[in-house]
């Protein structure tokens, strides 16, 4: 089951929404217990089997936690520390990272005599493995930090483990944020759950108009391989996967905060505007805020941070951004992601702290403004090819032409290759930009929606649901981030 499919909104949904607000009303545990039932539930039905796994990293974060909180030993919190660690990363190597080193270690072998090939072992990737065992893994160092004490019981713990709405591509949530909305009996205000319809909706809409539609035409330029010299074709496949990965992302993200608002729960933002940035700084602070701000406490600040000098600023950057493109998949191009975005991070810090840029910004600061946004898109969109691109040869081909050497401007040529969806596409690529650029001042058009009165927003609700449906693709994509 996933947030496309009609049966998580005709049955799952709802049923969660009366068991948790109508049955197990003004009854915290028989609340907690419902949730944490049902979460179970959904993901046995995403994932089969693959749900022990997560049982198992609850289970192990949870005895973990007690046992650190209850000694003021240094030597034997550590150990329990490190147990959880080993256990947690150790199935998330196994099951994601497992073949693709056996894999790299086969082509390494083909250059060395005498290497023996190995066999792969075929390992299905478990959906959201990524996500939930970094969110368990925090709540245990966390303890281990003495910022907060464990939970008191294992059922609250273990429904903030699988909270369903975010348990397959996040938001990552931290333990005490989840801990001190179920400290309470939960309920949705008149105002959550229209808000939480609006936020379903509108991912929807985002997901199956623009991502789907937009997709179309990404794939077939990376997926066919032909005319990557032409530089018109390789920027529009870049603009195209940028915005799909965009709204598909957060789509998913509306819906998971959409699904949790319906039943008095409120997760973390995880986007805010990020094609609005102007440097590659700015643009992490935007992207999948979970993400990195969790990379940020747990790997970059850990291993120095921009506390020890140069040196250590360079290797603490470094090591989380090669880390952070790593978890997105066993696979060099995300590492080669991370390195660039990590190469940009320290190139701007070090451009900032120029005087003749500083004077600029002083001379000039609308004008400097915009060249920053301008740049930091440019760069943005060009990693987005390593992203996307998986095939060596075809990636170094589009980067060489994204840059414009040894490319050429074809315009018949860009027409000829592109899918016959050409004109919306292009229509729903500049609504997107215009909508994008204005959101953010705006304070995002789906806030402004749950607020209207209700014929208003009964009126626009309507009309997006109208949309989606007559301008939805023919075959829909699954989630990007279900593969991470």
């Amino acid at each position: 089951m996933d947030f496309v499919t009609s049966e998580y909104y005709t049955i799952f949904i709802p049923i969660v929404v009366v068991l948790v607000l109508f049955l197990a009303r003004g009854r915290r545990n028989a609340q907690v217990l419902v949730m944490l039932t049902m979460s179970y539930v959904f993901f046995w039905l995403a994932s089969g089997w693959h749900v022990l796994l997560l049982l198992t990293s609850t289970i192990v974060d949870w005895t973990s936690g007690k046992k650190i909180h209850s000694s003021s030993d240094k030597k034997y919190r550590k150990r329990w520390l490190i147990g959880s660690l080993t256990i947690n990363l150790g199935l998330l190597a196994i099951f994601k990272y497992l073949d693709f080193l056996i894999e790299t270690w086969n082509l390494a072998s083909l250059r060395i005599d005498g290497a023996p090939e190995l066999e792969t072992f075929g390992l299905l990737l478990p959906v959201g493995i990524s996500f939930y065992t970094f969110q368990t893994m925090s709540y245990t160092i966390d303890i281990y930090r003495k910022k907060h004490a464990p939970y008191e019981k294992f059922t609250d713990f273990a429904c903030y483990a699988a909270f369903f709405p975010q348990l397959v591509a996040g938001p990552i949530v931290r333990s005490q944020h989840f801990l001190e909305q179920i400290k309470e009996p939960v309920s949705s205000s008149p105002y959550q759950f229209r808000l939480g319809l609006t936020l379903i909706i509108y991912g929807l809409a985002k997901k199956l108009i623009i991502a789907d539609n937009v997709a179309i035409h990404a794939n077939e330029i990376f997926a066919e391989g032909s005319n990557l010299e032409n530089i018109i074709l390789i920027w529009w496949g870049s603009l195209c996967f940028g915005i799909q990965i965009y709204c598909d992302f957060s789509a998913y993200t509306d819906i998971a905060l959409g699904s949790a608002y319906l039943i008095g729960i409120e997760l973390p933002e995880n986007f805010k505007t990020p094609y609005a940035a102007r440097s590659p700084q700015d643009f992490w602070r935007r992207w999948h805020i979970s993400l990195s701000t969790w990379l940020r406490d747990y790997l970059y600040i850990p291993l120095g941070g921009s506390r020890g000098g140069s040196k250590v600023l360079v290797m603490s950057l470094m090591g989380t951004m090669l880390l952070g493109g790593l978890w997105h998949g066993a696979s060099w191009n995300f590492v080669l992601w991370g390195f660039m975005h990590g190469i940009l991070l320290l190139c701007h810090r070090r451009l900032i702290k120029l005087s003749q840029i500083k004077k600029i910004f002083t001379i000039a600061p609308k004008t400097s403004v915009f060249i920053g946004w301008l740049i930091t898109q440019y760069f943005i969109f060009m990693t987005w090819l390593v992203f996307r691109v998986e095939d060596t040869s075809m990636m170094l081909r589009s980067l060489k032409t994204f840059v414009g050497y040894d490319a050429h401007w074809d315009i018949h040529e860009f027409h000829e290759s592109l899918p016959d969806v050409k004109l919306m596409t292009m229509g729903l690529v500049l609504f997107f930009i215009i909508a994008h650029g204005f959101s953010g001042k705006l304070g995002g058009f789906k806030i402004w929606l749950s607020k209207q009165n209700s014929v208003m927003w009964g009126l626009i609700c309507g009309l997006l649901i109208t949309a989606t449906f007559l301008l939805r693709p023919s075959e829909t994509v699954e989630f990007i981030y279900f593969r991470f």
